[in-house]
C-alpha cells in the first residue's frame, strides 16, 4: 500500500511540475537582437528589438511583450483581443482583421516565424518568403511564441 502511495505522489508531482514548465507563456532571450517585420505591401516596416530593453517581468509574454515595448518605442501599433488562449491579435499597423463573404476576402493577422520551437507543426503549415528566405506559420499564439537572439518574426495579412 505504502509502495503505491509513493508512486501515485511521484506521478503527481511529475504533473505538477510539468504544468509548471508548459504553462508558461513565450520564452524571451535577454540579450540579442531580434528583427520583427510587418509586412503591409507599401508600408512594410521593419524593427530591429534589442532584447535587453524588454522589460524584465513584464505581465505580457512572448510576442506580445515585443509589441508592447514597440508601441511605447517605436510607433507600431496593434490591438488584441482577451481568449481562452492569451491575446489574439487583430490589427497590427495596417494589417486589420475583416470578415467578408467570398472565400479569400476575410483577413486576419498572420504570424510567421524561424524560432524552430514554434513552427505551426500540422500537415500543411503556411510558408511566406521574405528578403530570400522562408519562414514557416507559428503553431502559437502571440504571447506563447518565443523571440530569441537572432531571430525574426513575419506579421503578415492572412486570407480565408
Amino acid at each position: 500500500m505504502k509502495k503505491h502511495i509513493k508512486v501515485i505522489a511521484v506521478i503527481l508531482l511529475l504533473a505538477t511540475l510539468s504544468l509548471f514548465l508548459f504553462a508558461c507563456g513565450g520564452q524571451n532571450d535577454t540579450e540579442g537582437n531580434a528583427t520583427i517585420v510587418v509586412l503591409d505591401g507599401d508600408n512594410t516596416k521593419v524593427y530591429s528589438v534589442d532584447l535587453a530593453k524588454l522589460p524584465s517581468g513584464d505581465s505580457q509574454t512572448g510576442l506580445m511583450a515585443v509589441l508592447d515595448y514597440l508601441k511605447e518605442n517605436n510607433g507600431l501599433t496593434y490591438t488584441s483581443q482577451d481568449s481562452a488562449y492569451g491575446p489574439y491579435l487583430t490589427q497590427v499597423n495596417g494589417i486589420e482583421e475583416s470578415y467578408g463573404t467570398e472565400v479569400g476576402s476575410s483577413v486576419f493577422v498572420a504570424l510567421y516565424t524561424d524560432v524552430e520551437s514554434d513552427i505551426d507543426v500540422s500537415v500543411e503549415p503556411t510558408k511566406i518568403t521574405y528578403d530570400g528566405k522562408e519562414y514557416v506559420s507559428s503553431g502559437k499564439g502571440a504571447s506563447s511564441m518565443s523571440v530569441k537572439a537572432g531571430c525574426t518574426i513575419i506579421i503578415a495579412k492572412g486570407t480565408y
